[in-house]
């Protein structure tokens, strides 16, 4: 867990930087992405007001899935633009931002990431990775489903 404690935190601000393992993310049961290293931050933290206001940067090296070819590759959640403001009236002692960091490393996964921009995907008859073997399948033609418009007569 990612604590701030608020009494540490000088009245000019602090930097907060360090790793924390990925287990804190409970990502365990995911299939696509699969954490291969600890979360680094880098983060400001300041008083305002009766807030505190955490902003910084942060990095979780992944192994995640290329959505054409279904093989595994390596990269980096990046977030550079993380930015929250926490209640902390007087007598707050810490602050949690374990949820808010999960949150945003989930918001950063790429929707269909791949492996490199010329990957070529799977064979869509025979499911062989067309990056490493070219395969001999006839591609048949389908019929366009909106073919039948064809013959409306308006």
């Amino acid at each position: 867990m990612v604590k701030i404690l608020v009494a540490r935190v000088p009245e000019e601000g602090s930097i907060l930087e360090g790793d924390e393992p990925a287990s804190i993310l409970a990502w365990e049961s995911e299939r696509f992405v699969k954490v291969s290293a600890d979360i680094s931050y880098r983060f400001s933290v300041e008083h305002v007001s009766e807030e505190l206001v955490v902003r910084g940067e942060m990095a979780l090296p992944v192994d995640i899935q290329c959505s054409r070819c279904s093989e595994f590759f390596s990269t980096s959640i990046g977030v550079s633009d993380f930015l929250r403001a926490y209640p902390a009236p007087e007598g707050t002692d810490e602050v949690d931002i374990t949820e808010d960091l999960r949150e945003e490393l989930i918001l950063h996964v790429p929707a269909f990431p791949v492996c490199i921009d010329a990957c070529v995907g799977m064979c869509t008859q025979c499911g062989v990775n067309l990056n490493q073997v070219a395969c001999d399948c006839v591609e048949e033609e389908k019929p366009n489903p909106w073919s039948a418009l064809d013959g409306l007569n308006l």
